[in-house]
């Protein structure tokens, strides 16, 4: 009776838009220095689309998303979500960072049927774990901005519990789990403008920008139905941010990529040494 659920699950999961790795200012600290991010990161109005395969869409049960067996086409649907993220950065070298971030939060898919979009939800909070490396090919000067190049690998877990809408308790009630595997590789420019340097908190804004490669490889588990499956979904999107720096070593950050839907994130970043 699971086996529809899991087909439309994994056909809406192998191109589900997983929260991508903040990118940040492109500048360089100082060799030895080390900084700390607290941020949120959300996801919102991602509209999708995805293929049916033709095979195994179908389902008998009631209150699950049913389209016709053997049935094939392009089915639209959206994904929502947050989390809390803590981020630590450090350049051992003059050019060279490495970083590492983690956070909870929660996940949600929409998807459309042939009469009602089903959304699938859950009440524990997922896990997400990231790490990377960034390499400044280009130090910001007055002769022109930075350039820096950004690697990055992460993995996200969710657990699903509901399926909404549903005609009875029992409909409503799934156990799935979705881990996402996600490769991250991003070139990316920026240019601070600063205030007078007889200003005590030298205020500076640094626009930034730049393109990323996203992949996203998606495994979905159904406990009760024993079923395993997975996709993969390529992204490429642009992305701009700001970075203000309000004391010598506290900033504020923004950044948001804008492609099919919004990611955004906004924060604190406090750098030492």
């Amino acid at each position: 009776m699971q086996r529809g659920l899991i087909s439309l699950s994994v056909f809406f999961l192998s191109i589900a838009p997983a929260r991508a790795s903040v990118l940040g200012s492109p500048r360089q600290l100082t060799a030895g220095a080390w900084s700390l991010s607290a941020f949120y990161q959300g996801l919102q109005d991602k509209e999708l689309n995805f293929s049916l395969a033709g095979d195994g869409t179908c389902t008998n049960r009631t209150g699950v998303a049913s389209f016709p067996c053997s049935g094939a086409g392009t089915v639209e649907g959206r994904a929502d979500g947050g989390a809390a993220m803590l981020k630590a950065v450090y350049q051992p070298y003059e050019a060279l960072q490495y970083y590492a971030a983690f956070g909870a939060g929660d996940y949600t898919l929409s998807v459309a049927s042939l009469a009602w979009t089903n959304v699938l939800t859950g009440d524990r909070p997922g896990q997400i774990y990231q790490a990377g490396v960034k390499a400044v090919l280009w130090p910001d000067t007055v002769a022109g901005p930075g350039l820096a190049a950004d690697l990055s690998f992460g993995w996200q877990r969710y657990w699903f519990t509901e399926l909404q809408p549903a005609h009875a308790a029992s409909e409503a009630s799934i156990n799935q789990r979705l881990d996402i595997l996600q490769t991250q590789f991003a070139l990316q420019t920026g240019h601070r403008f600063t205030g007078p340097e007889k200003e005590p908190w030298r205020v500076g804004v640094e626009p930034y920008g730049g393109l990323k490669w996203v992949r996203d490889q998606a495994w979905l588990k159904d406990f009760e139905g024993g079923g395993r499956a997975g996709g993969i979904k390529d992204t490429f999107t642009p992305f701009l941010g700001v970075h203000l720096k309000v004391y010598e070593k506290e900033a504020l950050y923004a950044e948001a990529s804008f492609v099919n839907g919004w990611e955004y994130a906004a924060g604190l970043s406090v750098r030492f040494k």
